[in-house]
């Protein structure tokens, strides 16, 4: 387990991953950091090939929000992604202080067709993740889009019910017209968190997996 380096984080305890072969996202280019955010993230996997948690901070006075989106791009504790840095836009409108980011799959990748390649795209420790950032988080948004596999969809309506279980209220920004909770990277920019109820969300086909098993960097 990686995580980045910072004496406040409250997820875990500040370290420095050793040095390996890293893990292969995508091409695209992180985005630059705004320059009052402290930024956090832990990673698992050979590679650091999971993100379990982002975490951005520009005013700790304030409360944090929770992003719940499908998974991980090219953000990390020292880049932005557009999805990350719109939902950054998003929480300082609404008046929060930082936001986490989790995923329903905590694999990294820019092409969510690399999801069904792998052994376990949720990663072995990202129902603990999810639930530890929702807990501290003041307002929880589920914006996991619409996957374009069918057999990709399931996942996310597992993880609203798992926070709802745990008692945690949802919510979304827009639902589509199947009822899946939107992405936010094309939405209005004037859009505020509406309550969720979980037992709307479509029921979707699951997705069959080895969990436990991390994929090979090899």
């Amino acid at each position: 387990m990686k995580t980045s380096e910072d004496s406040t984080a409250p997820l875990a305890d500040a370290r420095q991953a050793p040095a390996g072969k890293s893990h292969h996202v995508g091409t695209a280019k992180p985005l630059k950091l705004a320059d009052d955010v402290v930024s956090t993230a832990i990673y698992g996997g050979p590679g650091d090939c999971y993100r379990y948690t982002l975490k951005r901070v520009w005013d700790p006075r304030k409360p944090l929000v929770m992003w719940l989106m499908m998974n991980p791009s090219v953000a990390t504790e020292t880049g932005d992604d557009r999805t990350v840095a719109k939902c950054q836009r998003y929480a300082r409108q609404w008046g929060y202080g930082g936001m986490f980011v989790g995923n329903s799959f905590a694999y990294r990748c820019t092409n969510q067709d690399r999801l069904l390649e792998v052994p376990d795209p949720v990663g072995p420790e990202d129902d603990h993740y999810l639930l530890e950032m929702a807990r501290q988080a003041q307002c929880v948004v589920l914006a996991t889009g619409t996957p374009h596999a069918p057999r990709l969809r399931q996942r996310a309506v597992q993880v609203a019910h798992m926070l709802a279980r745990a008692g945690i209220p949802l919510t979304v920004l827009r639902l589509s017209k199947e009822g899946r909770p939107v992405h936010p990277l094309y939405l209005p920019a004037h859009l505020t968190p509406q309550p969720l109820c979980v037992d709307r969300l479509p029921k979707e086909e699951t997705l069959a997996h080895q969990t436990g098993k991390p994929p090979s960097e090899d």
